[in-house]
């Protein structure tokens, strides 16, 4: 069990980019999408849910988009719990990341999917989002005084199968980047679910098609991991990422799912969920959080989860524990 609470807070189901591996940017805005004051009396209640150390990720869509974003994550680091912010960077201007720097966030997460910028910016769906990410990264180089630590996050997909190792060298390099990790690809998010989807012709250009391709990379990672460089994934997550892109039909994880045992993620609406794939144990608008973690409704979906064989995102890739 973890000695730190995670608790994803997806602040809006809304983006600006076009993103072939997440078509949330379909969604229009939730008519019923919690302002900023919401969320600081949500972070308020989870100072002592689970008498452990909280580290609040702010997600979307582009969390940037959120109105009063700033002033969330400022109230976040007032309360002493860790935080996290993951962004395309399209929106983070000299401006912007002064208030990112000023607003106490102790991780910026930076998606980049390839160091060819044609590579990147046709996986995200518009024209200069690589270029934005370096200028982002510049941004912050030029910031002297207290700023996050930069966590660069690839996806794995066909496109980019071969740049791996360059991706994670390339972070070596660059002196603002703290750390590099990499995920599998899953079906894109908000599409319907099904389960062949890699088979599927509108998402099957994002499965890396070269088993052999494959793991000469994943090969090539491990060895880099080994060596000292500023990966975080576990050299045991290759091995899963190469299990799971081999027969992703098979449940890769040896023991159950361990979500619902120090993770929360609140949807834009204030619904509480252990898994998204699950029902809400509650709604912040209506209920104590704590009584709705430790109430009957969780625990059935805690028992769901443990009888599920499925390879998620949250599972494969955020969550990953060794075992």
């Amino acid at each position: 069990m973890s000695e730190t609470f995670n608790c994803h807070l997806v602040l809006l189901e809304n983006c600006l980019l076009k993103c072939k591996m997440c078509h949330m940017w379909e969604c229009k805005n939730d008519p019923e999408e919690m302002p900023a004051e919401a969320w600081m009396d949500l972070l308020f209640s989870l100072k002592d849910l689970c008498g452990k150390q909280t580290h609040v990720h702010f997600v979307g869509g582009e969390p940037l988009m959120k109105r009063g974003i700033i002033d969330i994550i400022r109230f976040s680091s007032q309360n002493k719990f860790i935080s996290s912010m993951t962004t395309n960077g399209f929106l983070i201007d000299k401006d912007m990341a002064l208030r990112i720097a000023g607003s106490g966030l102790d991780t910026l997460v930076l998606s980049l999917d390839s160091l060819n910028p044609r590579t990147h910016d046709y996986l995200r769906g518009v024209p200069g989002v690589y270029n934005k990410v370096m200028d982002a990264i510049g941004y912050f180089e030029a910031i002297a005084a207290e700023k996050p630590r930069i966590h660069v996050v690839t996806t794995i997909m066909a496109s980019n199968i071969k740049e791996l190792a360059d991706l994670a060298l390339w972070a070596q390099d660059k002196k603002e980047v703290a750390n590099i990790s990499f995920q599998a690809v899953m079906q894109p998010f908000f599409t319907p679910g099904q389960g062949a989807w890699y088979n599927d012709e509108a998402f099957s250009f994002l499965w890396p098609k070269d088993q052999n391709e494959l793991n000469r990379s994943l090969d090539e990672l491990i060895k880099l991991k080994k060596s000292g460089l500023k990966i975080t994934n576990a050299s045991s997550q290759f091995e899963v990422f190469r299990s799971y892109f081999s027969s992703p039909e098979n449940f890769i994880k040896k023991g159950a799912c361990n979500l619902g045992v120090d993770s929360l993620t609140v949807n834009s609406s204030g619904k509480m969920f252990f898994c998204l794939d699950k029902e809400p144990i509650g709604d912040i608008r209506k209920d104590d959080v704590k009584k709705a973690w430790f109430s009957d409704k969780a625990e059935s979906v805690r028992q769901q989860i443990k009888s599920c064989k499925k390879n998620c995102k949250l599972m494969v890739n955020c969550f990953f524990k060794e075992e």
